[in-house]
């Protein structure tokens, strides 16, 4: 079974997303981008760029977007 993901933090664009992303992989935290509205065009023009992780892994990702002054405006 397949562990629930959540949003961790949101970006208007896709850049900031995978900025964020590599900080969570970095320290060991895997996540993974959800841009239902991005297109190839104009990616984070029709909507926000989410950032998500598993559940278990919600705090510490929480925590090293809060130490790596990534955070949700």
């Amino acid at each position: 079974m397949k562990e629930e993901l959540k949003t961790v933090s949101t970006h208007p664009t896709m850049v900031e997303a995978e900025m964020a992303k590599n900080l969570l992989e970095s320290a060991g935290i895997e996540a993974y981008i959800h841009a239902p509205h991005a297109n190839a065009l104009y990616p984070g023009v029709l909507g926000e760029v989410m950032l998500q992780v598993k559940v278990s892994d919600l705090q510490g990702a929480l925590q090293a977007l809060e130490e790596g002054k990534i955070v949700e405006e």
